[in-house]
């Protein structure tokens, strides 16, 4: 495939910031756009433009979200109700889209207006198409079609509705820009007919603006499941009152609200059910149809949208298929990732939903946005290259049987086999062959399911290749989110911590702190190393904490320690002055008066335990009586 890339000004992070950027876009034809970067303001870009827009997207959270921000847009979207009454309300939004039209583009006391807006799940677009075949404005527009690496995500599941609308659209409109920052890989690209060959514009940003995403791994344990974790991370929630902690400009930050990613609603319900979490407490983003599944008392939706006021419940859940193009605005949320190769369809694409998952975060204000904990576990148990391909082979040759005998039958038979096509149960479409019914042209026929095709061939290779053994998949998620900001040393420190035995971090993380000091910040900001050992190695310093072998026992003991000195030492700074000599009875007898007004009862002062808490010097003096003395001199 033919890739243009497109260098953005140098310290630009949004789209909006280079006004010539949509001058360099093609304005007709049909092309793709990778963004290469989630968060980079690219559906908002297009809605602020000067351009007659219809915004297709897979995600109605996300057209909800950006209705919200752009109350002058057209949402096209009727609530899922019993088929009598969503017919009714979809021929009134078709007239209502007409008229939007005709207010925007048409009235001629009313061209200084925006130009129309529309935005449309794909699964209801073909109704915006037919109102705007109607009116003859359906050339005016450009179609963006957003998070388009949906379309393989969702075919094993949604395989025809997908494949009908890209044939449709195809098929109808000129101008498409199909748009994502995880665009499909090009080798699969290839193999659908709608996207291969068309031009390919990339956007590559300035370094200094991107922030590597900070992840821990952790593969989950024989009998561990998302419930089970999930419950573990509620329970240390609700004893300590975050979810993590960081250093940031010398101040700790805490995390109070969680995102959490799953594979499927049913684990939802069971974590709700099992933690006794009430509505106020959870924001669940699944799709609507789903709702049932929901413990009562629990609906989809409710995610804040005011990103200059956020206010959000502690746990917002979110499952595969409802995640792409929302926008999270929290102050210090932090994201929990849980990956299994459970059911084909449920697998997370490691190239395609990771980024988008690490890119939910909004606000830069939350200094956990790039903060995360995938959890994962392998399952090599998948077909070898050669029994797939084979399979592979066996299915093409039959779809292709398949349809060459439609071709060839009577229309009397055609309509048998359309019907026997389309009646198949979910669950035994796309076994042997890749046949499907579509809508050309309004004429109903079958063909090859190209989208289904692509996306078996990828889950295969998901499967095979990244979750076979922990090292593969763990390699293949940087390799995903690889951004080449955070210095190398760090990100070496940070994997062997990861892995660690916990006997052999302290002295690790000691030892690195030690020799290099220049990357303080980094670790200091990463909330997976434990907090302890910042605080010990800020108060105690290496040299302590190697006299102490890195022993944590001897450790915490020194570190209580210093800890209660703390006010002893703070109180003696008021009272003894720097330069001053103190007789050993005074030194004394200043000292209990410090014990007794701390509340330090049964404390006995000794004139030896001022060096604990100052810098003193021990020397001989001649007092008024002319007596050689010892005395304490208060050193700076």
């Amino acid at each position: 495939m033919n890739i243009k890339t497109l260098t953005m000004p140098q310290g630009c992070r949004y789209m909006s910031e280079d006004n010539t950027l949509l001058d360099k876009l093609p304005r007709n034809g049909k092309f793709i756009l990778n963004k290469t970067v989630t968060g980079c303001g690219g559906t908002s870009l297009f809605l602020n433009s000067n351009i007659p827009i219809v915004l297709i997207s897979p995600r109605l959270h996300a057209l909800k979200d950006k209705f919200e921000q752009h109350p002058g847009c057209f949402l096209f979207h009727a609530p899922y109700t019993n088929k009598a009454k969503r017919a009714t309300e979809i021929t009134k939004l078709m007239s209502d889209l007409r008229n939007y039209i005709d207010v925007h583009m048409s009235n001629p006391f009313n061209r200084n207006s925006m130009p129309p807006k529309i935005l449309v799940t794909l699964d209801s677009s073909g109704k915006v198409l037919d109102v705007l075949k109607s009116n003859g404005t359906i050339d005016e527009f450009l179609y963006v079609v957003d998070e388009f690496q949906c379309l393989m995500g969702d075919a094993t599941f949604k395989g025809n509705t997908d494949m009908n609308f890209l044939i449709r659209i195809d098929n109808d409109v000129k101008s498409i820009c199909y748009l994502s920052a995880t665009p499909i890989p090009d080798l699969l690209l290839d193999e659908v007919p709608q996207f291969s060959g068309i031009p390919y514009i990339k956007l590559e940003w300035d370094p200094d603006v991107l922030e590597e995403p900070n992840i821990r791994e952790i593969q989950m344990k024989k009998g561990e499941s998302a419930e089970t974790l999930c419950s573990r991370i509620i329970q240390d929630f609700r004893t300590n009152g975050y979810f993590a902690r960081k250093i940031i400009n010398g101040q700790m930050v805490y995390s109070t609200e969680a995102c959490i990613f799953l594979n499927e609603v049913k684990s939802i319900r069971n974590i709700i059910t099992r933690n006794n979490l009430e509505p106020d407490e959870v924001t669940i983003l699944c799709s609507e149809n789903k709702a049932a599944d929901l413990p009562n008392g629990f609906k989809p939706g409710g995610l804040c949208t005011d990103r200059n006021n956020p206010v959000n419940k502690p746990f917002t859940f979110c499952t595969k298929a409802s995640f792409e193009g929302v926008d999270f605005y929290s102050t210090n949320a932090i994201t929990y990732v849980f990956i299994n190769a459970g059911k084909e369809w449920q697998t997370l694409d490691i190239m395609l939903d990771i980024p988008q998952i690490l890119g939910r975060q909004r606000l830069d204000t939350n200094p956990f946005r790039h903060d995360a904990t995938i959890y994962y576990k392998t399952k090599p148990d998948c077909l070898s290259e050669k029994d797939f391909r084979l399979q592979q082979e066996m299915m093409i040759k039959d779809t292709e049987q398949f349809i060459n005998d439609f071709n060839s039958a009577s229309d009397s038979m055609k309509k048998r086999l359309i019907g026997l096509v389309r009646d198949k149960a979910d669950d035994k479409k796309f076994i042997n062959d890749y046949v499907d019914v579509f809508q050309v042209n309004g004429q109903v026929m079958l063909g090859i399911n190209h989208l289904v095709q692509v996306a078996k061939w990828n889950q295969w290779h998901q499967r095979s290749y990244y979750y076979t053994n922990s090292c593969q998949l763990m390699a293949s998620i940087q390799s995903a989110i690889k951004m080449n900001v955070k210095p190398q040393e760090v990100k070496d420190f940070e994997s062997w911590y990861y892995s660690a035995p916990e006997r052999d971090r302290l002295i690790g993380y000691t030892d690195f702190r030690n020799s290099h000091p220049q990357f303080d910040g980094f670790i200091l900001q990463n909330p997976f190393i434990d907090q302890h050992y910042h605080e010990w190695y800020g108060s105690l310093g290496y040299v302590t904490l190697a006299n102490l072998d890195f022993d944590i026992n001897k450790v915490k003991a020194e570190y209580a320690n210093q800890c209660s000195q703390a006010p002893i030492i703070q109180e003696c700074r008021k009272v003894f002055a720097i330069g001053c000599s103190y007789t050993k009875l005074d030194v004394k007898q200043i000292l209990q008066r410090i014990y007794n007004s701390l509340g330090l009862v049964g404390k006995t002062a000794k004139s030896t335990d001022i060096m604990q808490y100052l810098n003193v010097r021990e020397r001989m003096i001649t007092n008024n009586d002319g007596k050689r003395i010892e005395v304490y001199e208060i050193m700076p």
